[in-house]
């Protein structure tokens, strides 16, 4: 059983170790778009002071595009987030559920090994008082019999 309950830890785990990732991977998205952003702003600028209307077009637009997918790609973190949170805590539980079950597993273990150790000396004292009951019993009768 208690190996069970640490499959299941281990299984929560590596989701939260993957949500995790998967939230990396939109922060990372999220800072591309914004290095997008402010290179199309500088080339903007660029474009402006050289007169090229149509690069300054290019630009506006590039940083355009770059801001809109830069807030669908935070909504996305955002819910990884959520998602996140959700196995986090589920992979705490989890581990929570896994330690209790492996404290109930050692003090079973305990109780039995203590069980075990009291049969051995009740057997251990069980010959030791038959063999002292039989020497009695064995010198009382040859005192008898001399």
């Amino acid at each position: 059983m208690a190996a069970l309950y640490g499959v299941v830890e281990r299984m929560h785990s590596v989701e939260l170790q993957r949500a995790r990732s998967v939230v990396r991977e939109a922060e990372q998205a999220i800072e591309t778009q914004r290095m997008i952003g402010r290179a199309a702003g500088l080339d903007g600028r660029e474009a402006l002071v050289l007169g090229d209307r149509m690069g300054w077009s290019l630009a506006e637009t590039q940083q355009e595009v770059a801001a809109w997918k830069g807030e669908r790609l935070e909504e996305i973190r955002v819910k990884r987030e959520e998602l996140n949170k959700v196995a986090r805590e589920r992979y705490a539980t989890s581990r929570l559920k896994s330690e209790q079950m492996n404290c109930v597993v050692e003090g079973v273990a305990a109780r039995m090994e203590r069980e075990e150790g009291r049969r051995f000396q009740a057997t251990t004292d069980d010959r030791f008082l038959s063999r002292k009951l039989w020497m009695e019993t064995r010198d009382e009768a040859w005192q008898e019999s001399r």
